[in-house]
């Protein structure tokens, strides 16, 4: 699965760096390519679990990136509590202007 998302503001190289070691430490990405101000998510489906999903959202999150290509993933039985509203990422990932 491929995810496009919108890249936010690195405050110094050391930011940026943090930022992708972020994506190598999960298991369920598999690619990262960037095209200017945006970056190109391969995601393996089979290993996107819960904790590697949560991560995910949790980087992108702490760098104030906008949640929604990821909400696709809550039509699916696996992920349904993605579109529980108690949870601190449901408006940045289901209004288009609930940004983090």
């Amino acid at each position: 699965m491929k995810v496009r998302i919108n890249l936010g503001v690195f405050y110094s190289p050391g930011d940026e760096r943090r930022f992708f070691a972020g994506f190598s430490g999960n298991p369920a990405i598999a690619g990262v390519c960037g095209m200017g101000q945006q970056l190109e998510l391969t995601l393996i489906q089979r290993h996107l679990n819960h904790e590697a999903l949560r991560d995910l959202i949790a980087l992108l999150w702490r760098y104030h990136i906008p949640l929604s290509p990821l909400s696709p993933l809550a039509n699916g039985a696996r992920f349904t509590w993605l579109s529980d509203e108690k949870w601190y990422w449901h408006q940045s990932m289901f209004d288009e202007r609930g940004l983090p």
